[in-house]
């Protein structure tokens, strides 16, 4: 099966820059250029030397950005890791529960793989793990992420329960856990095989309801 594909949040957090309008009542474009090269930038300082290594100083000098213009973009270097925080995490593309159970479980499943599966993410992922722990406002940032993708699962589990092949009444963040936990462990110990690994999973979480 195809796998899908799982989109980062990075180009929208790009363009929707809190910038001043032009005439035309748009963004400037020169702004919402010079806010993106500081979050491209501000991600890789992350990937390379975590949220310490973020700066104000090392910031401008990797975007090329001054930090008089990146002040106007954030107060703080606090504020600009949790826009690099919210940038990076991914949404999920919606899921056609016409298909069925199974079918809508595996889309599901297949969008973890894409993301998991991107070098970029991979990159991306221990950095953001270390970027949860650097304060509580971006633990809660990415649990709030988290607390909205569950009703995509939660969707799913319905289809299930109506057709007979789960019971109801699942709770959707233990079976995120279940199916996607062990995928992202993978990820992060460099296991190429996550489509072999999600095919497992899920013929063993689907299995174990089977009379």
């Amino acid at each position: 099966m195809p796998r899908g594909t799982y989109e980062t949040k990075l180009y929208r957090c790009e363009c929707m820059s809190p910038t001043l309008p032009t005439n035309t009542g748009e963004p400037d474009p020169r702004l919402v250029r010079s806010r993106a090269k500081v979050l491209a930038a501000a991600t890789e300082l992350l990937i390379e030397g975590g949220p310490r290594g973020i700066t104000v100083d090392a910031v401008a000098e990797r975007s090329g950005v001054a930090k008089s213009t990146l002040y106007r973009h954030w107060g703080s270097v606090h504020e600009l890791l949790i826009d690099v925080m919210r940038c990076n995490v991914p949404d999920a593309r919606p899921i056609d529960l016409t298909v069925g159970f199974h079918a809508a479980l595996r889309f599901w499943m297949d969008q973890a793989v894409a993301t998991l599966s991107n070098a970029s993410w991979a990159r991306v992922l221990p950095a953001l793990l270390e970027l949860r722990s650097h304060s509580p406002e971006m633990s809660e940032l990415l649990n709030a992420d988290f607390d909205a993708n569950l009703h995509l699962i939660a969707s799913v589990l319905d289809v299930g329960a109506a057709e007979g092949h789960v019971p109801a009444g699942l709770d959707p963040r233990l079976v995120t856990q279940t199916l996607i936990g062990p995928l992202v462990l993978a990820a992060l110990s460099g296991d190429g095989h996550l489509g072999e690994l999600a095919d497992f999973v899920v013929e063993r979480f689907v299995g174990s309801y089977r009379s």
